[in-house]
């Protein structure tokens, strides 16, 4: 079993990941910009792709104000209100 460390405690702490789904068909997906240099054009990709190969009920772009903090209690809530799948991008 793979053991993920949550970084933004202040000691590291074991967590799970969240259950993936068998398919991404019928689900409302998230891409989450976290504000790096260049990770909207690896998001866009994933939109582009994503179109594609399946056929999601809905693809909703979020973008993080900074790269530097955890996302606000805000976007989190409307991201967990509104969504089945999240895909956290970054890139440099």
């Amino acid at each position: 079993m793979t053991e993920y460390l949550d970084p933004t405690d202040s000691v590291a702490v074991p967590r799970k990941t969240a259950p993936r789904p068998a398919s991404l068909d019928g689900k409302v997906v998230t891409l989450l910009d976290i504000s790096k240099a260049q990770g909207n054009h690896l998001l866009d990709r994933l939109e582009e792709l994503l179109r594609e190969r399946a056929t999601p009920k809905a693809i909703i772009r979020r973008k993080k104000p900074t790269f530097a903090r955890p996302a606000p209690d805000v976007l989190r809530q409307e991201i967990v209100g509104a969504t089945d799948v999240v895909v956290e991008g970054l890139a440099d």
